[in-house]
């Protein structure tokens, strides 16, 4: 039970007489968190239902969707609900054998080390850069935020950000844009990835965010309203 989520649910049950809690574990599940096999143990709720995707496959394209078999039992008397492909055998066989290699090669724990270190070199970045603006994350799943300067904290332009990337690109390494000004790069490796990984990476990040800081990284070709 966790009382952060007691006034949404107090309400669904009073506007329309009960509901059900779904959690999306696509990006957070099976161990990417390092502290937690699902994102929801973190926030100590207990869902319904949990739909889960990408990782479980390892690349095969696969999802999966765990309830209670009361709940399963009204989806599978409903006619509103099929599916083509579910329960095919490659697919099971690519989940278990999935599910296995994350056991079996200390995955979770690869994310919880693996991860300590990133959130540690990101903040020792954002010590080093006026523009590198707050650092968050829990194992693999991480992101950074560029901002104009540390007393206003104002969104970095996107063009400056896709900028920055680029230059990252160059040096090996491809991460995500996200945020709701576009200004956060969302830093989510393959849960297998290393320690050596990690501090190339941040040698990597330090050396662009310095070459940004000294204005060597031609920013207006990026530009839209140039």
């Amino acid at each position: 039970y966790n009382e952060q989520f007691e006034r949404p649910s107090s309400g669904i049950n009073a506007e329309y007489g009960g509901g059900i809690n779904v959690m999306d574990e696509v990006q957070t599940a099976f161990g990417r968190l390092g502290s937690h096999y699902w994102g929801f143990e973190y926030h100590d709720v207990k869902p319904d239902i949990i739909t889960a995707a990408k990782s479980i496959g390892n690349g095969f394209p696969l999802a999966m969707c765990a309830t209670s078999p009361e709940i399963a039992t009204a989806f599978a008397n409903s006619a509103l609900h099929f599916n083509t492909f579910g329960g095919n055998a490659i697919a099971c066989a690519t989940g278990l054998a999935t599910l296995q290699a994350i056991d079996e090669d200390g995955l979770q724990e690869n994310c919880r080390v693996v991860g300590t270190r990133f959130l540690e070199g990101f903040n020792e970045l954002r010590a080093a850069h006026e523009f590198v603006g707050d650092c968050r994350g829990q194992g693999l799943f991480m992101a950074m935020e560029f901002v104009t300067d540390k007393t206003t904290n104002n969104p970095l332009p996107v063009y400056m950000v896709q900028a920055i990337m680029e230059e990252l690109k160059d040096r090996r390494l491809i991460f995500g844009r996200g945020g709701l000004f576009g200004n956060c790069i969302r830093i989510q490796p393959p849960m297998c990835v290393s320690e050596e990984d990690a501090e190339y990476t941040l040698a990597m990040m330090d050396e662009v965010f310095t070459e940004f800081s000294e204005g060597k990284i031609d920013v207006e070709a990026f530009n839209p309203n140039k």
